[in-house]
């Protein structure tokens, strides 16, 4: 798995070096944890915690249509907690990942905007694919912390499936502004059958700002 991610690394930065548009966004991301032990009995208390994202990339039009392509590197916080009222344990993970981001989405109501002061409104559906890496990471078990680096469920890239909407403001034909929201899901590759399994659900929304520096003239 750490081969396909140095290969998704090598293409992130062959399609950054061709990107029309650059971009850079920061949220907050809604995690929860789906654990599953050897046995394949279920963590049930597990709850939801928000953290946030800090994310920027390129972004490319495909032969000068409404279709784009994006890749970008974001800096992902996840985290959950769980309560055993029985036991009286209390546990906390807060978790920090590198992502590495590939989007196509489809622009609908874009402005033509022919003067460079115009602006305007315009929205993308949005589908992509993402895998992180632990940056660093703590678990915190009633009054003592734990270090996640080389704890064998955080250590492989973390694959998502992500899909969500982005509500742009074009201030000119180069500047804009803009709102996302995506719902990711990861899932495992390889066979977990018998072995602990850790997946996330994530919601995150992001407020950001892009610039196209190779706009033309004559479009």
């Amino acid at each position: 798995m750490k081969k396909a991610f140095a290969s998704v690394l090598f293409l992130f930065l062959f399609i950054s070096l061709q990107a029309q548009q650059f971009y850079i966004q920061y949220g907050p991301v809604l995690s929860q944890f789906d654990y599953v032990d050897s046995e394949g009995e279920e963590l049930g208390d597990l709850r939801s915690s928000n953290k946030n994202s800090l994310g920027a990339g390129g972004r490319i039009s495909l032969f000068h249509t409404p279709a784009h392509i994006s890749l970008g590197l974001s800096n992902d916080r996840f985290a959950s907690t769980s309560t055993d009222p029985i036991l009286g344990n209390y546990s906390e993970w807060d978790a920090s990942f590198l992502g590495i981001n590939f989007g196509a989405d489809y622009e609908f109501f874009k402005p033509e905007i022919r003067n460079i002061d115009r602006n305007g409104f315009s929205f993308c559906l949005k589908a992509g694919m993402s895998a992180d890496i632990l940056i660093n990471g703590k678990q915190k078990l009633n009054n003592q912390l734990y270090d996640l680096k080389n704890v064998e469920e955080f250590d492989e890239p973390v694959w998502f499936v992500k899909g969500g909407v982005i509500f742009n403001y074009y201030f000119t034909r180069s500047y804009k502004a803009f709102v996302e929201y995506m719902f990711g899901k990861s899932f495992l590759i390889g066979d977990y059958t018998n072995q602990e399994q850790l997946k996330y659900t994530t919601h995150s929304i992001g407020l950001g700002f892009s610039v196209d520096l190779f706009y033309r003239r004559n479009k």
